[in-house]
């Protein structure tokens, strides 16, 4: 029987891999350090040739980030699995290295205590029973400005965003980024920063469980975002990853032997939806102990959702003239003075106040970016709606979100000086064709949602901004209600030229007619070339961006010339 090989490469040839990286990273950085280690590893075999050779820049990033040199090693694979936007099972990370599964099998706590640290995240990839881990943007953002990666912190938070934060916690768990453990270790540390908050106090005079605190978190969190009384168990559900104990939870809800109902803080609500499914809601006396003078706050304050214009970076825009005119008339008219003048006129003839705009076109051609300018240049607030969180599954509900959008932009239009900007984002999904014989309930639900939003339409004050891929597909009665429709083309060549000689003026005119012929891209896929450029920059510095490097990004933007490999590191 053939004799299996622990490592393709021998001795020699890892340490001429690591003199010709000694030679091109004379100075150490967290990512210069991260390739280096990459490159090293390649069919290595993890092997103990390998931990010596590669130790001084495996014990750089230990050091950095206060971890094992183990530990380092598979943040390192990680960190350049992560910068391709892809995800990397274990046994893909054991083929790269070229030795077998239970090698790195063998270091399972190691990687699961990157995982504890919040240096790694895991889930399991749809229709795979395998997991597969990844680097959160915040840590790999930390490594690109060589920073260790330190956790957030959760001191001084305002109960809204304490509630924020929380819901950021279990939409990880709900994506299957968090164990049922972690989130509850994650949730403890943001209950033990912000103890003097009144929540938080309250809650715990009850001496709940952990597990129990973050149930009625739940429900607190349901009822301030979504202005939700009651939630199906399911909704409760997702907080646990283990079936047995999902079990367990709601034969405890069912009988009544359930701490929270118990103690009278959680009961079994009225289902006035189509749906069967068993609903709780919090109890009178859970909403006067726990969220006592809440409904005295603007419930917009801290809101996810709101988007501050100073916040906005400048950007420079490239449209065609028709384009450009458009969007001029619409900045005159967002700005502070001529907008009040211009509502004041139409009051005055018993015309309605509000605008409502479609903006469509291509996906990529500067038409969220574009409300996002006119936000910024009129300092007018963005209340962005994600229309995934709006269609919800459970019958009923999705229509309870959307009249909950349009009271909170009331709300919020009530609580700034300068009206905000209410944009609902790629709204293909709720702004196409009505179905006119709909039988089945999520055709009902759609042309549901669909007449509420236009009945808001109708009698709403403010700015509503909307943007579509799809506007063959548009109804109607959507069309009508839009005042100010603006169709986004493709960028023409001219503008092509434009925005490569603005990205990267170091281009030659020669090179920048080479690209802007070559690749009919749109904005956004220019700019997804000139990110990468920029990472390279900070990798290898700024001689390792020619214009061949550019053309093979620009060919990988292709999809249809993409090449897919098991993972991402040749």
């Amino acid at each position: 029987m053939k004799e299996p090989m622990n490592y393709q490469v021998d001795l020699e040839t890892l340490k001429q891999r690591a003199d010709k990286l000694d030679g091109e990273n004379p100075e150490i950085m967290m990512m210069s350090a991260v390739d280096c280690v990459v490159q090293l590893a390649e069919d290595s075999g993890f092997s103990e040739d390998f931990l010596t050779i590669a130790d001084k820049y495996v014990n750089y990033l230990a050091e950095r980030q206060g971890i094992t040199k183990i530990q380092a090693v598979f943040l390192a694979l990680f960190v350049e699995r992560s910068a391709s936007g892809t995800r990397a099972s274990l046994s893909e990370i054991a083929e790269y290295m070229g030795c077998s599964n239970v090698k790195v099998l063998r270091y399972q706590t190691e990687i699961d205590g990157l995982v504890k640290k919040g240096l790694l995240r895991t889930c399991k990839m749809e229709g795979m029973e395998k997991k597969v881990y990844f680097t959160p943007n915040e840590v790999f953002l930390s490594a690109i400005d060589d920073k260790p990666y330190s956790r957030p912190s959760y001191t001084n938070c305002s109960f809204l965003k304490f509630i924020q934060t929380f819901y950021d916690i279990v939409l990880l768990r709900k994506k299957g980024e968090l164990s049922t453990m972690l989130m509850a270790e994650e949730v403890k540390r943001l209950f033990d920063e912000n103890e003097d908050l009144h929540y938080v106090k309250s809650l715990r005079r009850y001496h709940l469980s952990m597990m129990d605190e973050i149930v009625i978190t739940q429900f607190c969190r349901y009822l301030v975002l979504s202005k939700k009384n009651s939630i199906p168990f399911s909704g409760i559900a997702l907080l646990i990853d283990r079936p047995h104990a999902k079990f367990n939870l709601l034969q405890s809800f069912q009988d009544g032997t359930n701490p929270l109902i118990k103690k009278r803080l959680v009961e079994m609500a009225s289902n006035d939806s189509l749906n069967d499914e068993e609903e709780y809601a919090l109890t009178d006396i859970a909403r006067q102990r726990l969220l006592k003078g809440f409904e005295t706050k603007n419930p917009c304050d801290g809101s996810y959702q709101v988007i501050d214009h100073k916040k906005i970076a400048l950007k420079k825009m490239f449209f065609d003239a028709r384009v450009t005119e458009n969007l001029e008339r619409l900045s005159n008219l967002l700005s502070d003075k001529k907008y009040k003048l211009i509502c004041k006129r139409l009051n005055e003839k018993g015309m309605r106040q509000g605008f409502a705009c479609l903006f469509y076109g291509a996906p990529g051609t500067g038409k969220t970016e574009s409300v996002l300018q006119l936000a910024r240049q009129s300092g007018r607030d963005v209340l962005q709606v994600n229309i995934s969180e709006v269609k919800s599954m459970w019958v009923g509900e999705s229509e309870k979100n959307v009249k909950a959008i349009f009271e909170r932009y009331r709300t919020l239009l009530k609580h700034t000086r300068r009206a905000p900007i209410l944009l609902f984002n790629e709204a293909d999904a709720i702004l196409g064709k009505r179905n006119n014989h709909a039988v089945h309930s999520a055709d009902k639900m759609e042309n549901s949602i669909q007449n509420i939003i236009l009945q808001e339409m109708e009698t709403m004050n403010g700015i509503m901004i909307a943007t579509t891929n799809l506007e063959e597909n548009l109804d109607k009665a959507f069309e009508r209600r839009f005042l100010y429709k603006i169709k986004f083309e493709k960028p023409s060549i001219e503008q092509r030229r434009a925005m490569w000689k603005s990205s990267l003026p170091k281009l030659s005119n020669e090179e920048i007619e080479q690209m802007a012929s070559s690749y009919d891209f749109t904005g956004g896929q220019i700019e997804n070339v000139v990110r990468k450029c920029s990472i390279d920059s900070v990798l290898y510095g700024d001689d390792s961006v020619d214009v061949d490097r550019i053309k093979l990004y620009c060919h990988e933007e292709t999809l249809d010339s993409k090449r897919m490999t098991k993972i991402g590191f040749k």
